[in-house]
């Protein structure tokens, strides 16, 4: 076996152009000498991304005013944060830091760390250190922050729509931007710098799934390369790479051989189910994260070309309505030959007002030979509608689960076809597990979504699954 890669120093997506750089240049080598002398020294890629993210411009302002760091878990971007950080406040005063997170608590976390490292050394404890009535520490929840003697600010908050607002910032530090899944908090957050004249958005994470709105816009401005004030550093496997390719793993984890074993990857890459692995261990994006449907399977069962054609004789039907009642899907399912089984989305509605006067003579034109639903769902509205139908099947109790986990287990099988409609697309990426006793059924990812049309799949499914096996006709020959 060849020897395991260690990490990489450079990024492998780096958009500005690299230019030649000396201490006039970058603050970057500052850093880098402040980081030795308060025992903390930078590694490789740390120093590699504070020179350049750094860089200055003819007048003396900063290159970037957004610094867009992805790398995998674990691989020091806090510490790389913490160190500026300090830097900042300790060479400029007055400075003013913000540092959030989507849970406040991990922005405290950093914002203790800076404090224990001033505690670690004795010529930042000159500036800070409270037992000597040296510099100010707020410790209240909802407003904890901590001065230096030179004016210096640090102060911390949750990522919301209220975080940063009415003050001004020289630096915003914003943990695991994949967590953000809407506007609210970057809106907020990113005008606090527009009045300072030398500010920077430091937006670190590793990547996130389709719900990750922000980052993902953001990578996307980053790579397009519009915004020359934009800076983007990634650290992450090549799309589609092996899931067990050391060097793609090293491109992502710079603090490999260095601050990461291997032997902790194998642990991961043994112990992680294949999505986790990709965003935590390789920084990649994927399109959901714990779905109730493998995605990636799902798609594979796609046959946009074939239709319930062939087995109109023996479709099974189900019925569900989302939560809110602004949504309801009817589906289809039937066995084919092969055995394989194809389900479709026969009508969906926005209203369950039109889905009412509507689902009647939809039945009557369908003659599904069942037609299953979930009496202790949302659909319980209509199951004094639904049990008049001949062949109806409640499903109810254990039964959900069995439909849920059965549409999953056979999707991961590859014995599942579907025509890639978006909205059965849309509803089965959204699903994810919500606990069931031992199993589980469908939730809406995130608390927002429908995953009606998920819910309509599975039960005709299920019916088909749970339909008597067909009786072929037996052909008896007599003799005298």
């Amino acid at each position: 076996m060849p020897p395991l890669p260690k990490g990489k120093t450079q990024p492998r997506l780096f958009t500005p152009p690299l230019r030649p750089l000396n201490r006039k240049t970058s603050h970057g080598y500052a850093v880098a000498d402040f980081a030795e002398m308060i025992g903390e020294p930078l590694q490789p890629w740390e120093r590699w991304v504070a020179i350049h993210a750094l860089e200055l411009m003819p007048d003396g302002s900063y290159r970037f005013r957004v610094v867009l760091i992805l790398v995998a878990r674990q691989n020091g971007k806090s510490h790389l944060k913490r160190t500026i950080t300090l830097w900042r406040m300790y060479m400029n005063s007055r400075t003013r830091i913000l540092g959030v997170a989507q849970d406040v608590s991990l922005a405290r976390e950093q914002w203790n760390f800076c404090q224990e490292t001033i505690a670690d050394c004795p010529d930042l404890r000159e500036e800070f250190d409270p037992a000597a009535r040296i510099g100010k520490l707020r410790n209240v929840n909802g407003d904890e922050w901590f001065a230096i003697e030179n004016g210096s600010r640090y102060k911390i908050a949750a990522a919301n729509r209220k975080a940063g607002r009415g003050g001004s910032n020289d630096e915003v530090n914003i943990d695991e931007l994949r967590e953000q899944r809407d506007w609210k908090a970057w809106a907020a957050l990113s005008k606090t710098t527009m009045a300072r004249p030398n500010s920077q958005i430091w937006a670190m994470s590793n990547q996130g799934d389709d719900e990750s709105v922000v980052l993902h816009q953001l990578r996307g401005a980053a790579l397009a390369g519009t915004d020359p004030s934009m800076g983007i550093f990634e650290y992450s496997g090549p799309d589609g790479c092996d899931l067990d390719d050391w060097q793609a793993i090293a491109q992502a984890n710079p603090s490999l051989g260095y601050r990461i074993s291997h032997s902790s990857i194998r642990s991961a890459l043994t112990t992680d189910p294949p999505g986790v692995f990709r965003t935590e261990v390789l920084c990649q994006h994927v399109d959901q994260l714990d779905g109730a449907i493998d995605l990636g399977a799902w798609k594979e069962c796609a046959d946009p070309s074939g239709s319930m054609k062939a087995v109109r004789n023996r479709v099974a039907a189900s019925f569900d309505i989302a939560p809110d009642g602004e949504h309801a899907t009817l589906a289809v399912a039937g066995r084919m030959d092969d055995g394989r089984i194809r389900v479709e989305v026969a009508r969906a509605w926005k209203t369950t007002e039109a889905a009412r006067d509507e689902l009647p003579e939809v039945l009557k034109k369908l003659k599904p030979v069942a037609l299953a639903f979930f009496p202790a769902g949302p659909a319980a509205a209509f199951a004094p509608m639904l049990r008049k139908q001949k062949n109806a099947v409640e499903l109810s109790g254990g039964k959900v689960t069995e439909a849920c986990q059965g549409l999953a287990d056979l999707t991961t099988a590859r014995r599942i076809v579907q025509p890639s409609d978006p909205l059965l697309d849309s509803h089965i990426g959204g699903a994810q597990k919500l606990a069931s006793g031992d199993g589980w059924r469908f939730t809406r990812r995130g608390g927002v979504g429908h995953v009606d049309a998920a819910y309509a799949a599975a039960g005709a499914v299920y019916a088909v699954e749970t339909m008597p096996a067909e009786r072929k006709g037996i052909i008896r020959v007599l003799s005298a």
